[in-house]
């Protein structure tokens, strides 16, 4: 019982728009990705001079309100470059989710695929074999009424 050659076809248009949407999702996901490192390196960054350019204002003279409020930055910094953190941490495990998908649709895709190519195969085989009947039978037909159709034929011949 095979199954229709039209839906096959649609099945892989289907599986063929999926794959290309998780391509699509898979990028984004990576690209989200790639913003949140740069972002949480130029945040370590800039938490890394700062910290840098403070501490030697501070070898030099500071007062206990500037350390306060160098204190309280650095706090800050430290919080924005954790939340930062966990963004990445959440975009990387996104984009690894949006590749498993793409992974699997490209599977589908793949199977759909073969599927066609084996169908395709079967029915090449189907016609072989029935064009090989056809051709036996009449060369079946041919070889038993050749004989009489010979025959006839020389009659003919040698009566005129």
């Amino acid at each position: 019982m095979s199954q229709n050659p039209t839906a096959l076809i649609a099945l892989l248009e289907q599986a063929e728009a999926a794959r290309d949407e998780a391509i699509a999702q898979f990028e984004g996901s990576r690209k989200a990705h790639e913003g949140a490192q740069k972002q949480l390196q130029s945040l370590h960054d800039f938490r890394q001079q700062y910290q840098d350019r403070w501490q030697h204002q501070f070898r030099q003279a500071g007062g206990m309100e500037i350390m306060r409020c160098y204190q309280d930055f650095m706090t800050r910094m430290g919080e924005a470059e954790a939340e930062q953190r966990r963004r990445t941490e959440h975009a990387g495990m996104y984009a690894e989710r949006c590749r498993a998908m793409l992974i699997e649709r490209e599977r589908k895709v793949a199977a759909v695929t073969r599927l066609i190519e084996r169908r395709g195969q079967e029915q090449s085989l189907k016609d072989q074999r029935r064009d090989q009947k056809a051709t036996d039978e009449m060369a079946a037909r041919l070889s038993s009424s050749g004989g009489g159709l010979m025959s006839a034929k020389s009659v003919t011949s040698s009566s005129f």
